[in-house]
């Protein structure tokens, strides 16, 4: 009796071998294009979020602010800007707030203003004598990164009341005293601002303006690619 035959021919080797070698080829070409597409869809909602993010940190600013400014405070200064000063018509622009010096965070419920002392602090206005002290934030763009500066009274300038914010600096000139401005962001691409007059009409100058559009867009490499985000945010600020 003869024994059956056990295995592959070397017939069938040789046409079984390229179709496993082709099926195998294709699965993990399949399996890695799906796995690219997973990578860039997490770093796409990753930006997503942190743009989202990006822009909730703007809204105390915008909604507290005093105005929206062309340039900083007379009464400010700052010992780093750059050439010519501070100003929002820059490419990309630069967004300044004017804000309301405060003893505490804005969201404090037991926050009060701070006065310059030109009268007396008692009470801590001198019974409408004394000037309210405003601060500046300055959100703007250096390559890629989005940074904030918050300026505020000079040392010398008497007040009533100790202003909670604290000067800030760039990292090379950070100290104690003035601690390195924030960056928000290293992936912003785009960034633009939009003033509105009170009429709801684009305005370009922006003291003039009751609220504000901050357009962001950040881009990201997520395997191999660009990956980008892109968001928007209007508010109206509540000090009128």
């Amino acid at each position: 009796m003869k024994r059956p035959q056990l295995g592959f021919t070397l017939v069938e080797l040789l046409v079984i071998g390229p179709v496993m070698l082709l099926a195998t080829i294709t699965a993990m070409t399949f399996l890695f294009n799906q796995y690219g597409q997973i990578v860039k869809q997490d770093g796409q909602l990753r930006l997503r979020m942190e743009a989202q993010n990006l822009l909730f940190g703007f809204q105390d600013d915008l909604w507290f602010a005093n105005q929206f400014s062309s340039t900083i405070n007379s009464n400010l200064s700052d010992p780093y800007e750059p050439g010519g000063g501070w100003s929002n018509a820059t490419t990309p622009p630069t967004l300044i707030v004017s804000l309301t010096a405060l003893t505490t965070n804005q969201r404090d419920p037991n926050r009060q203003p701070v006065y310059i002392n030109e009268s007396t602090c008692t009470p801590p206005d001198g019974n409408g004598a004394n000037s309210i002290l405003y601060n500046n934030t300055v959100y703007f763009i250096s390559g890629t990164n989005l940074y904030k500066r918050t300026l505020t009274a000079p040392v010398g300038l008497a007040t009533c009341g100790i202003p909670f914010e604290r000067q800030t600096c760039p990292e090379a000139n950070s100290s104690p005293t003035c601690r390195a401005d924030p960056m928000l962001s290293d992936h912003v691409t785009s960034f633009s601002v939009t003033y509105y007059g009170s009429d709801n009409t684009v305005t370009t100058t922006p003291e003039n303006a009751e609220s504000v559009q901050v357009d962001l867009t950040l881009t990201d490499k997520a395997f191999g690619e660009n990956v980008t985000a892109n968001t928007s945010l209007r508010l109206r600020k509540l000090n009128q």
